[in-house]
């Protein structure tokens, strides 16, 4: 039978560490007697002695602290990247938030003569656009407004560097804008410095689409203009506010002239993406029929308007408006027929009854 503790065997390190403090001990009773210097020398080989005994320990010690360590600096990194990641998102965010504030500032910084005369800017609305070819229409484009935010059909609307068109359809959120190049958009337009009048007609005919045909906006034509010799060559070309549809002054591009002798318009509102706009109401002027005031009719063309400068001018009454003229009866001849007339026999003629025989 085998003794109990038999197949039990001690570390090496702890049989060392049992024999240096054995010495150490021994070395301190044998010199108690001694010199400090003897005494304190035993001291530091004890202390030696326990280093080496506790050596393991402590260097499986340092391995667990070095291993927890380094699962914190694991756990660090990833919480680091996520914040990272959540911060780009952040970055982006940010990005696209200026650069729409930059936009909308540009919109609200358009100087008053930007609109044409005559357009309500109090009541302007900012809206975003969206590409669509959709509709009766080749080039329009859809905002993000419409008859809950005020939108109604024929407001124009522009951009911060010029006209984008006029408002063609409205729906409850969202409304339809007809483009200066679609095929049928004419509008009257005239040159800033030579006052040229013209028509300005689109010419896009077919609808954009992202892969063969990218959205991109075409000159339209100058038609119909009247003193074309005076057009000059990038001379800006403005609203001229005939016909009522847009305000006077309103930019709308740079003229160019071809070999040909046709003349087109870039238009200024592209230089630059159609994404952010102002649609702006615009009511023309009425016509002085419209809203007469009672006593203040022009005068009548007999008075000489310039006789009467200096005094004041007393409207005639009006005249009760004559009957119309009656319609002259017929006269009609009867014909005389060529038959002769029956007479009446007188009584002188006429034979006496003779009576019955007696």
């Amino acid at each position: 039978m085998r003794r109990a503790g038999a197949g039990k065997r001690f570390p090496p390190g702890i049989i060392l560490a049992v024999f240096l403090g054995v010495g150490a001990v021994a070395l301190v009773l044998t010199n108690s007697g001694r010199s400090p210097s003897i005494v304190g020398a035993g001291d530091d080989g004890a202390a030696s002695a326990g280093r080496v005994a506790t050596g393991p320990a402590r260097a499986g010690e340092n391995f667990i602290q070095r291993l927890t360590s380094m699962w914190d600096a694991s756990a660090r990194v990833q919480e680091l990247e996520r914040e990272n990641r959540e911060l780009q998102t952040w970055k982006e965010l940010a990005g696209r938030l200026a650069e729409r504030n930059a936009r909308y500032e540009a919109l609200l910084r358009m100087p008053e003569n930007a609109f044409g005369e005559g357009a309500d800017v109090e009541s302007a609305i900012a809206a975003q656009l969206v590409l669509d070819s959709g509709g009766p229409f080749t080039r329009t484009l859809v905002a993000n407004a419409g008859a809950d935010h005020g939108v109604r059909v024929g407001y124009i609307v522009l951009n911060e560097n010029g006209l984008v068109g006029r408002v063609v359809s409205v729906g409850r959120r969202s409304s339809r804008v007809l483009m200066l190049d679609d095929y049928t958009s004419r509008i009257p337009v005239m040159g800033e410095a030579s006052r040229v009048r013209a028509v300005l007609a689109g010419q896009a005919t077919h609808a954009p689409e992202l892969i063969t045909q990218p959205y991109q906006v075409q000159p339209p034509r100058l038609d119909y203009i009247v003193g074309a010799q005076n057009l000059r060559e990038g001379e800006r070309v403005i609203t001229s506010g005939e016909g009522g549809l847009f305000p006077r002054g309103v930019l709308v591009g740079i003229a160019r002239g071809s070999a040909n002798g046709e003349w087109r318009v870039s238009l200024s509102a592209a230089q630059r993406p159609i994404d952010f706009v102002r649609i702006i109401p615009f009511v023309g002027v009425e016509a002085p029929e419209a809203t007469e005031v009672a006593g203040q009719g022009p005068p009548l063309a007999s008075t000489s308007s310039v006789s009467a400068i200096g005094r004041e001018i007393t409207p005639a009454a009006p005249t009760e408006p004559s009957p119309p003229p009656q319609p002259r009866p017929r006269r009609v001849v009867e014909a005389q027929t060529t038959a002769p007339a029956q007479t009446a026999p007188t009584p002188a003629e006429t034979p006496a009854p003779t009576g019955p025989p007696q």
